[in-house]
């Protein structure tokens, strides 16, 4: 039988490679067999433990060498957890295997994630239950689960900016392309004369023609404003339905109390279908349906066709009469917009010095904004001048709604005549220095 470890008097300090130590076996059988061991055998025993294979405390730092060649892997469904309070810290010399222009990489297959937002990578505040920082796997940065990042890059000189509801972009800064002002300008001459005979009312717009009466040195390239198109139809009967046919579809008009009811419930049922089908905004004013688009080709091939009663109406020609100002998604998008507007025309003279009331109107109502100036005829001057000054106060503002249109009405008791050189300036300043 062997000798019992607990037997064995002596100790030694260290342990060198030749040394022969004498260990005491467990044999089963309710005693132990002595065995021998180097000192070498009992190192390499020893270091074949290591801090993976078994918990433990540090009492310094580890190193855990791949050699260059080799890193650590943790597959299948294992994962790597850091507890305490200890930090991270990696100081590095960029492996071969990963090229001289990375350190560190982490490379993360998405295909098993689930969910309509993925995050490759994640750090989470764990005693706020806060999410401080993920990478979404379509190129996002989420911060504080507040907003992301922008996964692409926007153009030059635009800056980061937030509408304060989490939702970041690209747009554009205050940069020498950035301007305060846009301006479109209509300059003609009347060859002869033009008459309105008294009780009628001019649309400014309607002495046009946009393509040909525009003003180069008067329109910027920017914000440039068109002169849009308006068809009437003025409705007749007393009862009965008739259907508006526009582009092929047909709206039905149905007679309620009176015209202005009809044409007024005809625009309540279809006005935000025709405005999405077609792009056509519709108003009424009396027994009136106004429609305007951009240019004419639609609505001059609307008809009119009764169905029961004797509900109808009579349409005019399409004519460029008002302009709508563009707003929803332009470069001014979100801010107030001034208007100085200057129209010049010229009338026939006369030895009755009677007015005509010249007024800017909404074209959705044709009401008038502020009040109507005077126009007065004399015997010697035939040329007139008006500065007018308005607003656009944002996208539900009139004049982007329905738009707005300049109006002589003569009110002097007899006939007057358009002559000689007629124009209308259109200058908008913004709110703040825009890049279009």
């Amino acid at each position: 039988m062997g000798i019992k470890i607990s037997e064995l008097q002596s100790f030694v300090g260290s342990v060198q490679d030749t040394d022969l130590l004498e260990i005491s076996v467990d044999n089963g059988l309710g005693g132990f067999n002595s065995r021998k061991i180097t000192g070498a055998q009992l190192k390499t025993l020893i270091s074949s433990f290591n801090f993976y294979e078994s918990d433990g405390t540090f009492t310094g730092n580890r190193t855990a060498s791949g050699g260059g060649t080799y890193g650590l892997i943790i597959d299948n469904t294992s994962g790597i957890q850091f507890n305490d309070t200890g930090t991270i810290i990696a100081t590095v010399n960029p492996p071969s295997f990963l090229g001289t222009d990375k350190a560190i990489n982490f490379e993360v297959d998405p295909t098993n994630l689930t969910g309509a937002i993925k995050r490759l990578f994640q750090i989470k505040d764990s005693a706020g239950s806060v999410l401080r920082f993920a990478v979404i796997d379509d190129g996002r940065l989420l911060v504080n689960e507040a907003y992301y990042l922008p996964n692409a890059d926007g153009n030059a000189d635009e800056v980061l900016t937030t509408d304060g509801a989490g939702n970041v972009s690209f747009q554009p800064t205050i940069s020498g392309d950035s301007v305060n002002f846009g301006s479109t300008q209509w300059s003609a001459t009347i060859v002869g004369s033009v008459p309105l005979t008294d009780g009628s009312i001019a649309n400014g717009f309607e002495f046009f023609d946009d393509a040909t009466d525009k003003s180069a040195s008067g329109t910027t390239t920017y914000d440039e404003y068109s002169i849009a198109y308006t068809r009437k139809l003025t409705l007749t009967g007393t009862s009965g339905s008739a259907n508006v046919n526009i582009d092929g579809t047909d709206y039905l008009a149905s007679f309620s109390a009176d015209l202005t009811t009809t044409g007024s419930n005809f625009v309540t049922t279809h006005e935000a279908d025709i405005l999405s089908n077609h792009g056509i905004r519709i108003t009424s004013v009396g027994e009136v349906i106004k429609f305007a688009d951009e240019d004419d080709t639609l609505l001059s091939a609307m008809t009119i066709t009764n169905v029961s009663g004797d509900l109808s109406g009579t349409f005019n020609t399409a004519v460029g009469d008002h302009i709508l100002i563009p707003y929803t998604g332009t470069a001014y998008d979100g801010q107030r917009l001034q208007h100085n507007f200057r129209v010049n025309f010229g009338i026939d003279t006369s030895t009755q010095n009677r007015a005509c009331a010249l007024s800017l109107r909404r074209w959705m109502d044709d009401s008038v904004i502020g009040s109507t100036i005077k126009v007065f005829r004399d015997q010697v001057e035939t040329g007139n001048q008006f500065n007018f000054i308005s607003y656009t106060a944002g996208s539900t503002d009139p004049f982007v709604t329905g738009g707005f249109y300049f109006a002589l009405e003569n009110n002097t008791g007899s006939t007057i005549n358009f002559q000689d050189n007629i124009g209308i300036l259109i200058q908008t300043y913004y709110q703040k220095p825009t890049k279009f």
